[in-house]
């Protein structure tokens, strides 16, 4: 009797990890709806991260994959306790997949409209998603975009070592609004994990171009080639 309660308990417990999906990469999305984005420039990020989604080379990146293809959420982030799931966790592996979670993206509201730049507390939140979220990934990844330093919250250099040691990788889209020392601030700060990298875009009329090419870098787990254009470029650092 005691050997069928011991078993019992060994079946529960495997459970949860027999019912998650398995998929190539899981995906955070964390986008900056802080102070510093202005109401047009927001808008911005989110059609540039919808018209990505709907690119061919994206799809295409996505189905090269296989047939698991991958698990993806949109999170909008401001200050210490302002972090949003505003497009929860979808599985993407065909052209539909991705259309309709990128009508998500464009269907959101702004959360956010003021307050400070918690970036590592972003990293923080990001992470924890990944726990529960139905999905196994081969990789996982937090993809943080933002056109400022943090100044509010843990320093995103101390929240990072944890995130990585559980085998996440963060990226870091920076956006040179403002702060032409941010690309040096992500890398030093922000970004880490295998292959990890920052791409670095002058201003937001580059914004979409700039995600589409960090999706497919990021999905196919493949260096992209720099850019010609002069106001676009990568910048990649393994840490």
């Amino acid at each position: 009797m005691r050997f069928l309660f011991c078993l019992a308990l060994i079946l529960l417990a495997a459970l949860p990890a027999r019912s998650q999906t398995e998929v190539e990469l899981e995906l955070v999305l964390l986008a900056d709806a802080s102070s510093s984005i202005r109401g047009s420039e927001f808008d911005l990020q989110v059609g540039g991260y919808a018209r990505a989604f709907r690119d061919p080379t994206v799809i295409a990146a996505i189905q090269d994959l296989g047939g698991n293809g991958i698990a993806v959420t949109f999170v909008q982030w401001s200050a210490t306790f302002q972090q949003f799931d505003t497009v929860p966790w979808q599985r993407i592996r065909t052209g539909g997949d991705a259309a309709a979670f990128a009508d998500e993206i464009e269907a959101q509201a702004r959360k956010v409209v003021s307050f400070g730049t918690a970036t590592g507390s972003a990293l923080e939140y990001g992470g924890q998603l990944f726990e529960g979220n139905g999905f196994a990934g081969k990789r996982r990844v937090i993809d943080l975009s933002s056109d400022e330093h943090s100044n509010q919250g843990p320093h995103p250099r101390g929240v990072r070592p944890g995130i990585i040691a559980r085998g996440i990788t963060i990226n870091g889209l920076a956006i040179l609004d403002d702060d032409f020392d941010l690309a040096g601030y992500f890398r030093d700060a922000v970004i880490g994990g295998p292959e990890s990298f920052v791409m670095v875009v002058d201003g937001y009329a580059d914004f979409a171009e700039a995600v589409r090419r960090k999706l497919v870098r990021e999905i196919s787990g493949r260096p992209v080639a720099e850019l010609h254009q002069p106001r676009l470029r990568a910048s990649y650092e393994t840490r």
